[in-house]
């Protein structure tokens, strides 16, 4: 979700009934050395609340340091990334790579836990590949060292984004612990949320199923609340809130680079709309928040 999980749209699922937010994975490293950049995706907003922070490290001794610099930002809690599947990220040691190495994950988690007082969990995977699914053992052993929640992603390192999410090994790890589980991975709508929670989990986290539809957490809330699912937003309805989070993007980076973010997040909003494949042929080309207007006035065109 790196990229995607900026503070505006953030702010999106937090106004449509997400009930934690989380920022996009933040180097443990540049945390270390004060990087200015990286110190922007801890930005949050006074209406996250709570709000997790995530980071992403392999060693115990920058990860102490790391979560000192987490703390004094007004976080609720910090997560240890231990699922990202990219190269750049496990070729470090970090994300799941961290899954092929039990022993210094728990070290890692205990090093956090040591020196900040804010609760420290883990996103893990269900294992590093379809012949080493360790993910009830790997999560009862981060309970062990500290770790209050887990998060599971029900796929395999290897698997990247690809396939299904593995439902029996997240209800194994949900068994298998007596700390709260969140089932992660292919909740893309109220069915398949109800499917997650079968699985015995406490909660759920949405990633990029609620890409382009932030109202799915509004959704979901009213199916267990045993109210009337509410229907999607309108065309209408929809570009006001491309606007709003165009608007915020642009708040956030600048008009210029605003938009090469929102080139890629704008394209979700049409899906399944009449004509969708020529307004999201347009999104590739957005340079500037007029552009993103008559992309706007192309949805209340089609109510």
């Amino acid at each position: 979700m790196a990229g995607n999980t900026n503070l505006a749209y953030r702010r999106l699922c937090k106004k449509f009934g997400a009930e934690l937010t989380c920022t996009e994975m933040v180097s443990s490293r540049a945390l270390e050395f004060g990087d200015a950049k990286s110190l922007t995706y801890l930005e949050r907003g006074k209406e996250e609340e709570p709000v997790v922070a995530q980071i992403f490290g392999a060693s115990p001794e920058t990860l102490a340091i790391a979560v000192q610099e987490v703390e004094k930002r007004g976080f609720h809690a910090i997560d240890l990334n231990m699922g990202c599947p990219v190269p750049k990220i496990t070729g470090s040691g970090g994300g799941s790579s961290l899954l092929r190495d039990p022993d210094l994950a728990a070290r890692c988690i205990e090093s956090m836990v040591a020196h900040s007082g804010l609760p420290i969990t883990a996103k893990i995977r269900a294992g590093w590949d379809s012949a080493n699914k360790n993910a009830p053992a790997f999560a009862h052993q981060l309970q062990e060292a500290g770790a209050a929640v887990i998060t599971i992603h029900g796929r395999t390192r290897a698997q990247k984004y690809m396939g299904e999410a593995d439902l029996d090994i997240i209800a194994e790890t949900a068994a298998r612990c007596s700390i709260p589980v969140i089932g992660n991975g292919d909740i893309t709508d109220v069915p398949s949320a109800m499917r997650m929670f079968a699985t015995g989990v406490n909660g759920i986290a949405i990633g990029r199923g609620a890409l382009g539809k932030p109202w799915i957490f509004r959704q979901i809330r009213a199916a267990l609340q045993g109210e009337d699912i509410p229907k999607a937003p309108t065309a209408n309805e929809r570009a006001s809130i491309l606007l709003e989070l165009g608007e915020g993007i642009a708040q956030l980076y600048g008009e210029k680079r605003g938009m090469l973010v929102m080139r890629r997040l704008a394209s979700d909003f049409f899906k399944g709309l009449p004509g969708s494949a020529k307004a999201r042929a347009e999104c590739i080309k957005l340079k500037s928040l007029e552009d993103l207007h008559r992309l706007a006035e192309w949805l209340n065109s089609n109510p």
